[in-house]
């Protein structure tokens, strides 16, 4: 006798809750990865963290008159050192140096706007990439792959945009790195022509705001070590503090819409021009958490409204109306997101949405990264070995 359709919901949701609480299990025992609750869509296994003091910095602190303090931890003879510097110019060079593939990188502090633009003309090339969360040697494979940087790390890519959607800190162990990566290759392609796009996320917003939920050891050992509490590392006084609060949380480039997380309804029925949504944004970065926020500045620091929080549009639970107004709004014909993880580039609302957040440290490991790649208007995917295919 055939099961009433009430009885077989819950039949079926019964297995549901018996696989994902096998599966949670399983990832808790190292047995799997990861458990997917919804076809593209996984919870990730919880990594133990051994991290702890080895190769970082620079921290940079401004001081007056183009002095800066330079704090760094490098190779020695018998293991890392603290060294510190003073920099008397702003034309004294900086290094990095990159424990896990041993590159050192040399670059100048250079000039940027206050706010970037929100708005850009369409380029011949882009590489869109997000979520590399200090993982510098899979961020470095992409890159060069995709004909974007040499094998030393330098811009090679002419008059075409890197679009970075965000979630470069937290869980890697080369976070400052590959933020002094981007750092350099934005003042590299100016230089050519080019551009190079940051598109904040929500955890470089946590890392501004004082939220360390998901920060690695290491951190808090080499903050110690370097005299330099963790939460003064980003402040609005040092170089990269200064440098992450002139970037955006909504970019459009061309007829594309660039958002970590996505426009919620409630965020896009404040109708703000994206000039004023970044501005505003960028003013909650530094509020003060005691302070009570007006209306509008909720919004964008709610998790769950927030651009670059928001989940609807990944998970496909806004209505396809919403997605269009916002495009429409924006004066777009597509938006890209990331911050949701999906297993492969995968495009959303009939191509209107393409979401790109790859778990790029796994397939990293492989050989295979991703990235977006989009050329005369027409979007494809690009691995680490240069490999092309349209989307």
């Amino acid at each position: 006798m055939a099961l009433k359709p009430q009885r077989a919901l819950l039949a079926l949701a019964g297995l549901y809750v018996l696989y994902l609480a096998g599966g949670l299990v399983l990832a808790s025992q190292a047995v799997i990865d990861r458990v997917y609750f919804f076809p593209g869509y996984s919870i990730k296994r919880p990594m133990p963290d051994e991290s702890g003091f080895s190769p970082d910095g620079p921290v940079v602190q401004n001081l007056s008159g183009g002095v800066a303090l330079s704090r760094r931890i490098v190779p020695g003879n018998l293991g890392s050192v603290v060294r510190i510097d003073t920099l008397r110019s702003a034309s004294d060079s900086l290094t990095c140096f990159v424990q896990e593939t041993g590159l050192a990188f040399r670059f100048p502090r250079h000039a940027f706007p206050a706010a970037e633009p929100a708005e850009y003309p369409a380029p011949a090339r882009m590489l869109v990439v997000s979520d590399i969360e200090g993982n510098f040697k899979g961020l470095q494979q992409l890159l060069q792959g995709a004909g974007v940087v040499d094998a030393q790390a330098r811009w090679r890519f002419g008059a075409g945009h890197l679009v970075f959607v965000g979630d470069m800190f937290d869980r890697g162990l080369q976070v400052t790195e590959c933020l002094w990566l981007l750092y350099k290759l934005e003042h590299e392609a100016a230089q050519a022509g080019g551009k190079v796009h940051f598109i904040l996320g929500n955890h470089e917003v946590m890392n501004l705001t004082g939220h360390y939920k998901y920060l690695r050891r290491k951190y808090r050992h080499n903050a110690d070590s370097l005299g330099l509490d963790y939460a003064r590392w980003y402040a609005p006084d040092t170089e990269l503090g200064r440098w992450l609060r002139s970037k955006n949380v909504v970019e459009r480039i061309g007829p594309t819409l660039f958002v970590h997380g996505g426009l919620s309804p409630e965020v896009a029925a404040l109708r703000l021009p994206l000039v004023q949504l970044n501005a505003l944004t960028r003013r909650s970065l530094d509020a003060s958490q005691h302070a009570a926020p007006r209306p509008a500045e909720q919004l964008v620091r709610n998790p769950k409204l927030s651009p670059d929080w928001y989940r609807g549009i990944a998970q496909e639970e806004a209505p396809a109306a919403h997605v269009a107004a916002v495009l429409r709004q924006y004066g777009a014909t597509r938006m890209v997101i990331a911050h949701t993880p999906v297993e492969e580039i995968t495009p959303l609302y009939n191509g209107q949405v393409v979401a790109i957040d790859l778990p790029h440290q796994e397939h990293t490991k492989q050989g295979f990264g991703q990235a977006l790649w989009v050329e005369g208007g027409r979007f494809s995917v690009v691995d680490n070995l240069g490999r092309k295919q349209a989307l």
